[in-house]
């Protein structure tokens, strides 16, 4: 059943009042399945007056600011449908709005507003319900926007996050999962893929479109005598995530063994660096926070596929937002430059940091280790796994991946339309 809305009495300061007032005042809506509106205390600053909500069903009460409800009006003067965005103009709101009426329509399923200055707006209580500003609403838009991590360490190896890629290419619940679970662990293996080139393109297309890099489109990993990039060498590969010298870093990577060098060796490394990066902050935060403060100069110079290139950027190894979450590991042995843009008396303790982190991240506790058998795409998270591969004797057998990689705005964008078109929550199991 829909929320549903009612008008009831009204109250200022506690006393009954036959009506609205003309004041800026707040009002507040008492839901069981049934929406009672009634007016609050008004706040002092007309500015930040508030319509308070109260929703009885689930308890406590939600605050809506005046200047948000007039900013977000439904009507076809101020909202196209179609494009779901916002038509009024940023000079024409008044910042010192308030209602001059309320009226429950539809049943009681709306309430409709006459603004002071002559506008009427309508808002549906579900509509109203779902936009509430509580911990608990913005919690279950957040987990829309992106799903919540599941740190792992190597006891994923037991029972890696898997996909069959057949039924990628024809279910479109099949890529839901793996879209949830790439999210979730950064890491899902990809099985049945034919051993052939142009794989990485058919499932990408399916998703999203390849984002195109100073190595191309697709690019395959093969030993080459005069290599542009050390994975183009059947030397061992370190640890690292792709491109940390792009401003826009790719965000998800796709793998493709294609053939597998068959003597020892060529063995791949995978490892959650953002859980390890908890675990160094835990564990030694001066270090920790040595790697999110210090900013560390990245580059990649060449020439590929018939362009040259000079890659810069300076960004601390370990990247944090405001609320201090990880949102990016950037790590690359081969990749961080000779030219260290810090104070000398910082850089002890950076290596100190960095090193200590590293020990972390190829401790046996967190990472896994496996040979990659053809006809096996590994999809990562590039902005959180870190990847690498043992050396192998190139004269003895041949090795051949193609990857490529998709950007995570349109990854998790898929994901949401699937969610939506095939009603699964983003709360169920993984």
């Amino acid at each position: 059943m829909g929320v549903r809305a009612r008008i009831t009495q009204y109250y200022i300061s506690g006393q009954p009042s036959p009506g609205l007032q003309k004041e800026r005042m707040a009002f507040c809506i008492i839901c069981t399945n049934v929406l009672i509106i009634t007016p609050c205390h008004p706040f002092v600053c007309p500015v930040l007056s508030l319509r308070q909500v109260e929703w009885g069903g689930e308890g406590g009460s939600d605050m809506y600011p005046y200047v948000w409800l007039r900013d977000n009006c439904q009507c076809s003067t101020c909202y196209h449908p179609l494009a779901a965005s916002r038509t009024t103009l940023i000079p024409h709101l008044d910042l010192l709005t308030y209602p001059h009426s309320i009226q429950v329509v539809d049943g009681g399923n709306g309430v409709e507003v006459k603004w002071n200055d002559g506008h009427e707006s309508a808002y549906q209580a579900s509509w109203l319900h779902n936009r509430a500003f509580n911990e608990t609403r913005r919690k279950a838009r957040e987990l829309e926007v992106r799903l919540e991590r599941k740190y792992w360490g190597s006891e994923l190896q037991h029972d890696l996050p898997r996909a069959s890629f057949p039924d990628l290419l024809s279910s479109e619940a099949a890529q839901l999962d793996w879209l949830r679970q790439l999210e979730v662990y950064g890491f899902v293996q990809i099985n049945n893929v034919p051993t052939e080139v142009g794989q990485v393109r058919r499932l990408a297309e399916k998703i999203a479109f390849i984002r195109k890099t100073h190595y191309g489109e697709e690019f395959t990993v093969t030993t080459k005598p005069d290599p542009s990039n050390v994975a183009y060498s059947s030397g061992t590969l370190q640890l690292h995530t792709d491109l940390p010298y792009y401003e826009y870093m790719p965000g998800v990577q796709l793998i493709h063994c294609i053939v597998q060098y068959e003597g020892d060796g060529g063995e791949s490394q995978i490892c959650d660096a953002i859980h390890v990066a908890r675990e160094l902050q835990r564990q030694h935060p001066h270090l920790y926070r040595a790697l999110t403060d210090t900013p560390v100069d990245w580059l990649d110079v060449g020439i590929d596929v018939g362009h040259e290139f000079r890659k810069m950027l300076r960004l601390p190894m370990i990247c944090t937002d405001n609320s201090g979450e990880i949102v990016r590991i950037n790590f690359s042995q081969p990749q961080r430059d000779s030219h260290f843009s810090v104070p000398v008396n910082d850089v002890a303790l950076w290596y100190t940091a960095m090193l200590q982190y590293h020990r972390l991240l190829t401790h046996p506790r967190y990472c896994i280790q496996f040979k990659m058998a053809p006809g096996t795409i590994l999809s990562l998270d590039n902005h959180r796994m870190v990847h690498g591969r043992s050396s192998y004797n190139s004269g003895q057998g041949n090795r051949h991946v193609e990857g490529c990689y998709m950007e995570w705005d349109e990854v998790r964008s898929h994901r949401r339309v699937l969610q939506r078109k095939l009603g699964s929550s983003q709360h169920s199991e993984i």
